[in-house]
């Protein structure tokens, strides 16, 4: 078994490119056989994957998640496990997988429409404020405070959608402020929208916030970010395996760090869709 780590060299600012040396240094160290393959303008982290999967590895993405959902079509329906080495801007995705004891595991994945994710796919002011991340990262402002700048700027800009929502036991139709369609725990750099979701329960925790006053937003994001909006007024939450969500006028999901836009959207629960590799120790090495 070989170990293949797909480098994002732009993610985390750099920091991706500038860990390859402690990467090499850990798998020499430990005897492992391994390669490192770097993403290109004109090879994804998808392309890269691909290349293995007629093979049996721990296919290590390098970068944040947005790199690993554009990774994830090259592995899902393989033998390969996949591992992570969370080196971008908000790694929500490895925040949940840091909670889950080492080993492999077999976890479910979240499918919109025809796009995999691991973490969370949402639509609303969250989604907007995830969005628009990309407006502050080649600036002065660091990292750590991306989130917190984008939710300002999102705050002033936001305006409400209507929402139809269909699943087997209910049916929403009406405007929104959040709806989070939750496999992990976390978004947004830390933000804990689904403190009690598994990645092994087969089941997705939606998370939907009626429409509220503005200034009752920011509030109910700072009860976000310790997992105490549960049980809230205006919150409200439920679990199913599949829904179904339809839109007046085109909006944009977020999804794992990935834009996906749209009217009409159809989000389901693969179980078991995808075994992880989960090795705590040797990425806080390669990290350190």
């Amino acid at each position: 078994m070989k170990y293949i780590f797909i480098v994002n060299k732009g993610a985390g600012k750099g920091k991706c490119e500038r860990i390859v040396p402690k990467i090499e240094e850990e798998c020499q160290k430990r005897n492992y056989e391994y390669e490192i393959r770097y993403i290109e303008k004109d090879l994804s982290g998808a392309d890269i994957a691909s290349e293995y999967k007629d093979e049996e590895n721990v296919i290590y993405v390098v970068g944040g998640d947005g790199t690993l959902a554009k990774t994830l079509p090259g592995v899902v329906g393989t033998k390969n496990r996949l591992g992570i080495i969370p080196a971008g801007s908000g790694n929500d995705t490895y925040r949940t997988i840091k909670t889950m004891e080492d080993g492999a595991h077999k976890i479910d994945l979240g499918k919109i429409n025809d796009t995999y994710f691991i973490n969370v796919a949402c639509t609303g002011i969250d989604a907007e404020v995830a969005n628009n991340l990309d407006l502050f990262r080649n600036t002065i402002v660091p990292s750590s405070q991306l989130y917190t700048v984008s939710i300002f700027y999102t705050f002033f800009k936001f305006k409400f959608k209507k929402i139809k929502l269909t699943t087997r036991v209910k049916v929403l139709d009406t405007e929104y402020t959040i709806l989070s369609i939750c496999n992990g725990s976390y978004y947004g750099g830390g933000y804990k929208i689904a403190p009690k979701s598994r990645l092994t329960d087969g089941l997705l925790d939606i998370y939907y916030a009626e429409k509220m006053s503005k200034f009752k937003i920011i509030p109910l994001i700072l009860k976000l970010k310790k997992g105490k909006h549960e049980g809230k007024r205006r919150i409200h939450k439920f679990r199913c395996d599949k829904v179904e969500i339809n839109f007046e006028e085109e909006i944009v999901f977020n999804v794992d760090g990935e834009k996906l836009s749209g009217k009409d959207f159809k989000i389901e629960v693969l179980k078991e869709a995808l075994v992880l590799h989960n090795d705590k120790e040797f990425v806080e090495e390669i990290l350190d």
